[in-house]
């Protein structure tokens, strides 16, 4: 037998070894840094975030606009004033409603947005425009502004009229003006001022 090859095997079979150990140790090691870290950061507990999370399958924003527009398209609603107590009637709360030269501004508070979003307020207020303009009012569009419950602006959408128009005239189903409006919608957060004085 040749000793070279068996002094080879025996080195081979020892740097096999040692690997090995340094894995184990490698091994064992990070699960001490993972147990420490486990011990020294806990679960967080105090903010739960899983009832912000939507439950699945979300649904579709044309699916909104095809529940929500029809809704307040057929109503009665002859001014502006009705507009908004008719949203109010789907609890909506309505800050203001006026006519700033060629435009119906309307500023409402959404306090479901964790849950619906802005999509379902946004489609019944285009099918309520839709019924405004079907009654012969006449503005250029509405623009809603979003207001948080604080109440602060953090949003807007905007209905132009032709497109309220085509929707009566059924050139555009539900579902496309639904879209159409609610790809207007823009909405931003802002993170609040703290006044500290230099002493502090």
């Amino acid at each position: 037998m040749d000793g070279n090859a068996t002094g080879d095997g025996n080195e081979t079979s020892t740097r096999r070894r040692l690997l090995q150990s340094g894995a184990v140790a490698a091994t064992l090691g990070l699960a001490g840094c993972i147990e420490e870290m486990g011990t020294e950061f806990p679960e967080n507990e105090e903010w739960p975030t899983a009832e912000y999370v939507p439950a699945l399958p979300v649904e579709e924003r044309s699916a909104i606009a095809e529940e929500r527009i029809p809704e307040l398209a057929g109503a009665a609603i002859t001014d502006p004033e009705t507009l908004a107590s008719t949203l109010e009637e789907y609890d909506m709360t309505v800050e203001s409603v006026e006519r700033e030269r060629d435009v119906l501004s309307l500023e409402y508070v959404n306090t479901d947005r964790y849950d619906e979003g802005n999509v379902h307020d946004v489609s019944l207020i285009a099918g309520g425009y839709a019924a405004l303009v079907d009654a012969g009012y006449d503005a250029v569009a509405l623009g809603a502004t979003i207001l948080d419950d604080a109440p602060a602006s953090y949003g807007s959408a905007t209905v132009e009229t032709p497109l309220a128009r085509e929707y009566n005239e059924g050139a555009l189903t539900a579902a496309e003006y639904g879209e159409l409006v609610v790809s207007t919608i823009e909405s931003q957060r802002y993170e609040p001022e703290v006044d500290v004085s230099p002493k502090e």
